[in-house]
């Protein structure tokens, strides 16, 4: 599942790289002299490692105390790694996809792959939701199924913080919760 993200991620910028290329006569142009010169990738190349974040989780709270304890859904301690890539970043906001692993509630592996949106509130805040693919033995009966994930991230600078709500759903997810998590810029921490 997480490597289909990739991969689409990789077949999207790469056919965009070509396009670029084609349209530049190739990687490879010729100065004034005629002689052969390798150009430099363009900034806005497929891949920018700047839009790159890793997601180390976290923690999560469940205000419904009673029954996820009853029904053994009451780890709050949800160690885990995702990666975050932003598609498009604007003035308005941000397109994103994500794809990570993490222990759930119900002290299961969940794994998930997401396309988000959040609008930008000012310098530091932002708002939005993502489209996740998620599996777990803990949701919906251990099934794979499809859910919207509301996000509010903060940035202060070298590090981002995350909070995600997942509301009460049928038989997909028994109790809400809220999370906590980080995200960890690579390109402001290489710089």
């Amino acid at each position: 599942m997480l490597r289909a993200v990739f991969v689409a991620l990789a077949l999207t910028g790469c056919g965009a790289a070509a396009a670029d290329d084609a349209g530049s006569g190739g990687p490879i142009g010729s100065d004034a002299t005629g002689v052969a010169s390798k150009q430099a990738r363009p900034a806005d190349s497929w891949f920018n490692p700047d839009a790159l974040d890793l997601n180390v989780y976290g923690l999560s709270y469940h205000p419904d105390r009673e029954t996820v304890h009853r029904q053994h859904l009451d780890n709050q301690v949800n160690p885990g790694l995702g990666l975050h890539y932003e598609l498009v970043n604007n003035a308005r906001g941000i397109t994103f996809t994500e794809a990570g692993a993490y222990q759930d509630s119900g002290r299961n592996l969940a794994k998930f792959a997401a396309l988000g949106y959040q609008f930008k509130l000012g310098e530091r805040f932002r708002i939005g939701g993502a489209l996740a693919l998620i599996n777990s033995r803990t949701y919906n009966g251990g099934a794979a199924f499809v859910g919207m994930i509301p996000l509010i991230t903060y940035d202060m600078g070298r590090i981002k913080l995350n909070v995600v709500y997942f509301p009460k759903f049928a038989q997909y997810n028994e109790v809400e919760a809220y999370g906590l998590y980080f995200s960890i810029p690579f390109g402001r921490w290489a710089r």
